[in-house]
């Protein structure tokens, strides 16, 4: 009788615990990387955090990011 317990305990665990992970990937895979949505803040962070070189200006970069150049 206490095995039989002990293994239906384990097994009520068990799909807790996959139910929880799989909602919680369905909840991740239709929500957060929704990358068509680019919010205005997401495209000045990109512009902000582009690292500058010698081969090519901020003009450039705003033309990349932005797609002309910001007065």
């Amino acid at each position: 009788m206490e095995m039989k317990r002990v293994i239906n305990y384990t097994l009520a665990c068990g799909v807790a615990f996959f139910i929880g992970v799989f909602t919680a990937f369905y909840y991740v895979d239709t929500t957060i990387y929704d990358e068509s949505v680019n919010t205005a803040h997401d495209i000045e962070t990109r512009a902000m955090n582009f690292p500058l070189e010698d081969c090519y200006t901020w003009q450039d970069i705003e033309m990349i990011i932005f797609g002309e150049i910001q007065e």
